[in-house]
């Protein structure tokens, strides 16, 4: 699937093959006034995560379906979102690293501080380590593995 955001805060789903559409998503808003999309990411599954703006920064994820499975409102403007199984990576402009359940958006670990923006998150192939480029040129690299599993 093919999936594009516009400045009115929608999602317009599209096949890749065919190029055939299939659904618009609309977020939960109160609000007459509409939210802008800042990231975008589909995952190996077909999940989709929408990190919208409007004052404060929403995440929303959906099913395959199109379904709204969970969404989480943070002070912090988000710059960097990531998908890898079931984990969503975020990273923001206040130099914070989040790992969130893809499903619920549970914190799984305290946020890492960085203390500077973070530009982009990745992942490795083993999805043993997190790649974190920062505003300042420097790339970080993190240990994806539980606290006693990490080596200093």
């Amino acid at each position: 699937m093919a999936v594009s955001g516009s400045k009115d805060g929608t999602v317009i789903v599209h096949t890749i093959r065919r190029g055939q559409f299939q659904r618009t998503l609309r977020p939960p808003s109160d609000s007459c006034v509409p939210m802008q999309i800042s990231e975008l990411q589909v995952g190996m599954e077909g999940h989709i995560v929408v990190g919208e703006q409007k004052g404060k920064y929403s995440i929303y994820v959906y099913s395959v379906n199109g379904c709204l499975l969970s969404s989480f409102t943070m002070e912090e403007q988000i710059t960097a979102v990531h998908l890898v199984s079931e984990y969503v990576i975020l990273g923001s402009m206040q130099g914070s690293l989040h790992i969130r359940d893809l499903y619920s958006l549970d914190a799984l670990v305290t946020p890492l501080a960085l203390r500077v923006p973070v530009r982009s998150v990745s992942v490795t192939k083993e999805c043993s380590h997190i790649l974190v480029g920062l505003e300042d040129g420097k790339l970080i690299v993190v240990g994806a593995g539980k606290p006693e599993e990490v080596r200093d």
